[in-house]
């Protein structure tokens, strides 16, 4: 199993923002859709839920963060499903009127590519 870790963010990844949500995709190394990862939070600005998604068979998760802040992301593959591996990833998920104008903002974006 390769446990080298690489994530690319998109989007409003990184940068403050209204979206409590956190929506991406898991890649492998040559770009395939990996249906079937765990993805989770590992740390967060306060206590984490118990929340972890399951990518769907185009390689989709979608996370709902419970409070604004910097969480860090952990994404495993599960080798039934397709090539074995993990990524990581922080982002940062913005409060409510963060974008400057009030208004919210899209979900923050994440591309996760195993590695």
């Amino acid at each position: 199993m390769n446990d080298s870790s690489s994530a690319r963010a998109a989007g409003s990844a990184g940068s403050a923002g209204s979206a409590r949500e956190i929506t991406g995709v898991v890649h492998d190394a040559s770009g395939v859709p990996v249906p079937g990862a765990h993805v989770l939070f590992t740390d967060g600005p306060g206590p984490l839920p118990d929340i972890a998604a399951v990518t769907d068979t185009e390689g989709r998760f979608s996370l709902t963060a419970p409070i604004p802040g910097d969480y860090a992301l952990l994404c495993r593959a599960d080798p039934a499903m397709g090539p074995p591996g993990m990524a990581e990833a922080t982002v940062r998920v913005g409060g409510p009127g963060d974008d400057g104008a009030g208004a919210p903002e899209a979900a923050v974006r994440v591309e996760l590519t195993l590695g």
